[in-house]
């Protein structure tokens, strides 16, 4: 069913040699929620979420912003992972803001979180790979990638495609120099609040705020930066509205061109 909601956001990712099993894969991207109520933006997002039919779904951290919420959070959270109906399976990884009790909360949940590790999705040519976003923990990249169980070779035996959940987009450089073919990412919010023209003024990482967020690329590897669906410090968004990103992977030349900075080849 396709929907006109402006919380939707629609693209298509291109990818050199995308394997023929891939082509056409719907991929729905949720970041950044930071649920500390209930509101009326989870019940339109919950609705939303049941008449989209997608293959797969990336959830890249911030589920709550503080200690104290996790009951709500895992509430909301339970109501919304209730409502997906992904072909592949959901997969996720925790953000800064995601306290260990909220972890515990949502350990039973039918979203399959990647600590540091590496699977092959259904004997298909795609390896999802999952970071973990303590920043004072940095992830073993290499045993991520290479030493988990079920990182191996697809059934088919195509290279397969590899995706990257991280909640810092800030590992692009990492995810480019492990071959990553897609990165999905959040943590900026876009900027939450921007001046007009979409301008960002902050980005709570180190990179330029040219590349809050959008379609980044560093060498071969691009990544996708969700400007999210919730609020840190005032309930307030200025000229960056929230988004569910709803991704189409198309074989095709890859976004922008090689180059050893990095670039924001498609800002939203």
């Amino acid at each position: 069913m396709i929907t006109h909601d402006r919380l939707i956001q629609s693209e298509t990712l291109y990818l050199a040699d995308l394997p023929t099993p891939l082509e056409g894969l719907r991929i729905a991207h949720l970041s950044d929620i930071h649920i500390s109520r209930q509101r009326r933006r989870w019940r339109r997002i919950i609705r939303l979420m049941r008449q989209i039919r997608v293959d797969l779904v990336l959830m890249t951290g911030d589920y709550i912003t503080t200690a104290g919420q996790e009951p709500v959070g895992a509430r909301v959270m339970t109501q919304l992972i209730e409502s997906l109906q992904p072909r592949l399976g959901t997969y996720g990884v925790f953000g800064n803001h995601d306290t260990w009790e909220l972890r515990q909360l949502l350990d039973d949940l039918t979203i399959r979180w990647l600590d540091n590790e590496a699977l092959m999705v259904d004997g298909l040519p795609l390896k999802i790979t999952g970071f973990e976003a303590d920043p004072h923990a940095q992830p073993d990249s290499v045993a991520a990638l290479f030493d988990a169980p079920g990182a191996g070779t697809p059934e088919s035996g195509a290279c397969p495609v590899h995706l990257l959940l991280c909640h810092y987009p800030f590992y692009l450089p990492v995810a480019a120099d492990l071959g990553v073919d897609v990165m999905f990412t959040g943590h900026t919010h876009g900027g939450q609040c921007r001046l007009p023209g979409g301008r960002a003024l902050v980005n709570s990482t180190d990179l330029p705020l040219r590349l809050t967020s959008g379609i980044l690329r560093h060498r071969d590897t691009i990544a996708v930066v969700s400007r999210g669906l919730g609020e840190v410090r005032i309930p307030l968004r200025l000229f960056c509205p929230p988004h569910v990103l709803i991704y189409t992977l198309r074989s095709g030349p890859m976004h922008g061109r090689y180059c050893d900075d990095i670039t924001n080849v498609q800002p939203w």
